[in-house]
């Protein structure tokens, strides 16, 4: 029914897509060792191209668990299409998919399949939007430590936008507190040593990056800290860590790093490259390089490429995005003229493909409605869709947007206001030049 104003803005860049191209080409977790692969000295280091880790267990712990999680992650979604909001269900399936995926912990993966079966059974999960009065931290349906501290960061932002404080003191930030605690719980993540441990430890080095880039290099954010918490100097370590151990200055790229066989292999991982990134007010080093990279990974599979089983993702499309336009100051023309072919391509795939014809995003490839509403917008706003001003790859003009904005506005006005996810899509999508 709804034939969105924007589609006329989908057939402008079609149409002007072959255009484009032309003109331009003219803590908690269980089972972690006390003495981690990143503690050891390596005995060889190599580097090899487009390496991407294989597992020795995942094949099998997805074959026991997999089917499992995906009938109760159906479930899940079946409460969030029908308006509500089990937030402590998809906190626990987000733990579950995590340890199906990284560990061995088959025991750890059943008790919380089990425990999200039993959330299933509780209707009203508002608790899981309080802050814990026992360390002030969110997230209180995780067991993992990491996953509280990254569910702290949007609360945190949120109250932040609102000009509020916490109830509670932020405790739960004690064991990075000092730059040595940090530098060595970020050094402990580095490398993964599989078949030795158990535990791929890419999952939470992603995550711990995301979420102490966002607590320490947002000022605002920074300031709720516990009082007395070294800002800068954390600041400054988190930096130091992520430009002169991390970073591979080959490709540009940051990833998990894994000992196999005696030869310490690194990885070029999208998703850790934009954490890596993002919330820094500078821009790190070998940025022509991550350009090289990014472009040559374009048709791998997500995290190692840009590519979700030939569907438009707008989550990796939004990494992919920011990356560029981080990228674009220091791009030859060459590159350059790659950044506006792709993204012309990339705009046109997400208007047509995720985005339904009532207006609605597709939340398949996502945990919750929500989520795919704050990547659809997150895409669309980086790339310049709704503002001129953030158009950094092509002077043209788009048309009609309005009635877009307008209908994914009324959608998410119908969602939980409590879920950070819809107010910063909301705050995204209604900001002007």
């Amino acid at each position: 029914m709804l034939l969105l104003a924007a589609v006329g803005a989908l057939a402008l860049i079609l149409a002007l897509a072959g255009s484009l191209v032309i003109t331009a080409l003219t803590p908690e977790w269980s089972g972690k060792p006390t003495m981690t692969a990143s503690q050891q000295t390596p005995i060889h280091y190599r580097y090899i191209p487009n390496y991407i880790p294989e597992s020795p267990y995942k094949r099998d712990m997805n074959g026991r668990f997999r089917d499992e999680l995906l009938d109760l992650r159906k479930q899940v979604m079946e409460l969030h299409r029908g308006g509500q909001e089990p937030l402590c269900s998809t906190q626990i399936m987000g733990e579950a998919r995590d340890m199906m995926n990284y560990t061995n912990n088959a025991e750890g993966v059943r008790a919380r399949l089990d425990d999200l079966r039993a959330s299933l059974a509780r209707p009203n999960q508002d608790h899981a939007y309080d802050q814990s009065p026992a360390d002030g931290s969110w997230g209180g349906c995780y067991k993992a430590w990491y996953l509280r501290l990254d569910a702290s960061v949007d609360p945190l932002k949120e109250l932040v936008e609102a000009g509020k404080v916490p109830d509670y003191p932020l405790q739960f930030f004690e064991p990075v507190n000092t730059p040595e605690k940090m530098r060595a719980y970020l050094q402990s993540l580095l490398v993964s040593d599989v078949k030795a441990t158990g535990i791929d430890n890419r999952k939470e080095l992603n995550y711990a990056i995301t979420s102490l880039a966002q607590l320490l290099f947002k000022p605002k954010v920074a300031a709720l800290l516990p009082t007395g918490t070294p800002v800068a100097e954390l600041a400054a370590t988190l930096q130091d860590f992520l430009d002169n151990t991390a970073q591979n200055p080959e490709t540009g790229f940051w990833g998990a790093w894994y000992m196999v066989d005696g030869e310490l292999k690194k990885t070029n991982d999208l998703s850790i490259t934009f954490h890596a990134i993002s919330y820094r007010p500078d821009d790190p080093p070998h940025m022509r390089e991550l350009a090289d990279t990014l472009f040559a990974i374009r048709t791998s599979r997500y995290p190692y490429g840009w590519r979700d089983e030939g569907k438009q993702n707008n989550h990796h499309a939004y990494d992919v995005a920011r990356l560029l336009r981080r990228a674009w100051p220091y791009m030859t023309a060459e590159q350059k003229s790659r950044t506006t072919a792709e993204l012309t391509i990339m705009v046109a795939r997400s208007l047509s493909v995720s985005i339904r014809p009532d207006g609605s995003f597709d939340d398949e490839p996502y945990t919750s409605p929500a989520e795919a509403y704050y990547f659809g917008v997150s895409f669309l706003d980086e790339v310049g869709f709704f503002r001129a001003s953030r158009r950094f790859w092509t002077p043209l003009e788009v048309s009609d947007t309005q009635s877009l904005r307008g209908i994914l506005r009324q959608h998410l006005q119908q969602m939980d206001q409590r879920n950070a996810l819809v107010t910063a899509a909301l705050r995204k999508l209604d900001a002007s030049d």
